[in-house]
């Protein structure tokens, strides 16, 4: 089993810098970064990890076109039977992507981490953030109905997925509501998920793209879209 991680990267020449320590604790046969248009020292700091990490490719934006592209244009990118979605600034603790690769199996397309399951917690989370994917939660649930039951969190973006099937999943949103609205396609598609309890931490290099109101609103888009799915029998692209 071929095994793909994909990070996107927007002005994180600091994360880079510590994540490279840890570039042989991940999990993977090839390591899928891009580069979302950064106009800082990331350009650089990935052509010397690229050159120092032969499972390293890089994938660049000419311009800035928000995480949820980042993402797309990694997962398209990628050629693992398996394709996990890591964050750059490891608020989430690498060695738990063997337990979300783990997860998977024959009835289990994706597996997401959570901080809101049992064994799962949040330290030093700026209040924001927490308020903000605690009130997803319950939105998405009500717009996505009995697809919805069972998922504690959509806005964590840390996953392993079946790669044939995230490869044909389709979504719209470029910024940060691109996780919630990834699994929402994929729940209304047919897809089963399953979660795996971890720990959400402030990042400790770099700053944080993510801005409550203009997040907020964008996941507005995506509940409607989502909605609109739902009532019309349309979910995400599955493969066929």
């Amino acid at each position: 089993m071929a095994v793909s991680f994909v990070i996107p990267c927007y002005r994180e020449e600091e994360a880079l810098a510590a994540l490279r320590p840890h570039l042989a604790a991940i999990p993977a046969d090839e390591i899928v970064f891009v580069d979302d248009g950064s106009d800082d020292g990331t350009a650089a700091a990935l052509r010397a990890l690229g050159a120092a990490e032969p499972r390293a490719r890089i994938v660049t934006h000419e311009r800035n076109r928000g995480v949820g592209a980042a993402m797309r244009s990694g997962i398209q990118a990628t050629t693992g039977d398996v394709v996990v979605v890591y964050d750059v600034d490891r608020t989430y603790p690498l060695e738990d992507a063997q337990r979300l690769i783990a997860a998977l199996g024959p009835d289990i397309d994706v597996a997401t981490a959570t901080p809101f399951g049992p064994g799962g917690g949040m330290e030093d989370v700026p209040a924001g953030r927490s308020f903000l994917s605690k009130a997803a939660v319950a939105a998405y649930k009500l717009v996505l109905g009995r697809r919805g039951q069972g998922i504690s969190v959509f806005t964590c973006a840390f996953r392993a997925w079946q790669g044939p099937f995230v490869r044909a999943l389709a979504w719209q949103s470029d910024g940060f509501p691109a996780a919630a609205e990834q699994l929402g396609r994929a729940l209304l598609a047919g897809g089963r998920a399953t979660e795996v309890a971890s720990t959400l931490r402030r990042r400790t290099e770099g700053v944080s793209k993510m801005r409550v109101l203009p997040a907020a609103w964008g996941h507005l888009g995506v509940l409607l879209r989502l909605l609109g799915a739902r009532l019309g029998g349309r979910g995400g692209k599955l493969p066929v």
